[in-house]
């Protein structure tokens, strides 16, 4: 019997309006009153983030997220930490000489509660915070980092990739696709997410189901790019999307709808209460 729901945001439980639609919210709070499956936000945002999730749907979400791509592992009711791994600011410096080396569009990082952005091209944002230069901005707050994101063009970030796997103190994802939709117009790019060596979905989730006792046959992870990678190594049921990079599809036990197509309903339905 499954007890614990893996989720991803991004692209999996949110439609790319960056909303949670009716038919999702709507199966998740059925699998949590009909047989007592909790959800796992595991995501790439800040915990800031999820939280806002939280405020906006009422959903019945677990008290645990996983955030920062696994940096955070926490009780986001009483802020118990089982996990808080940072970026210190060399590592940062060393990045963001990678960035502007190869040509890279934008450099995101992401603290506990805010997300900042430098940026030398045109790119639409959400909330983000934009700073001329991310290191000198963080030099003077006291606000520790726990994921970067940067992108652009493949070729130059496959050279960036080339010169972070040289350096051992940060890990990279494959390369994954973004899309969101602003102001009715679709926006597309290429990204990589950068974090402390060892900080990954799969460490988090590994925090989890370690202190809970959660067996491998007792959850599902659901998600659809390259950090999800890790997520797809602890086990479980693997659900992908059917908008997922085919990496993530090539581990699934099974393939779902889109996530702007209650794909995430879908799966609930069939794997959870075997209906079509």
């Amino acid at each position: 019997m499954y007890k614990v729901i893996f989720i991803d945001l991004d692209g999996t439980l949110l439609n790319d309006k960056k909303e949670l639609s009716k038919e999702n919210l709507k199966q998740l709070n059925r699998a949590y009153s009909e047989k007592g499956i909790k959800t796992i936000i595991t995501t790439g945002r800040q915990s800031g983030y999820i939280q806002s999730i939280y405020d906006k749907y009422d959903c019945h979400f677990g008290d645990y997220i996983i955030s920062n791509n696994g940096a955070i592992v926490k009780n986001i009711k009483t802020n118990e930490y089982i996990n808080k791994e940072n970026i210190p600011l060399k590592d940062l410096f060393f990045l963001r000489n990678i960035c502007l080396e190869c040509d890279l569009n934008y450099l995101l990082i992401y603290t506990e509660e805010h997300a900042y952005m430098e940026k030398k091209s045109f790119i639409k944002t959400q909330k983000e915070i934009i700073v001329d230069n991310i290191y000198d901005f963080l030099v003077n707050k006291d606000e520790p980092l726990f994921l970067c994101t940067t992108g652009g063009d493949i070729e130059n970030i496959k050279q960036a990739i080339n010169k972070i796997n040289k350096y051992p103190k940060l890990t990279n994802t494959p390369i994954c696709e973004y899309n969101v939709i602003i102001d009715n117009k679709t926006y597309h790019h290429n990204y990589i997410d950068v974090a402390k060596t060892g900080s990954t979905k799969k460490s988090g989730i590994m925090k989890v189901i370690d202190k809970f006792n959660i067996k491998n046959d007792e959850m599902i992870v659901i998600g659809d790019g390259g950090n999800d990678v890790p997520m797809f190594e602890c086990g479980g049921y693997k659900v992908a999307m059917g908008n997922a990079d085919d990496i993530i599809k090539e581990k699934a036990d099974y393939i779902t709808d889109t996530n702007n197509n209650d794909g995430v309903a879908k799966a609930i339905k069939k794997i959870i209460f075997n209906e079509e």
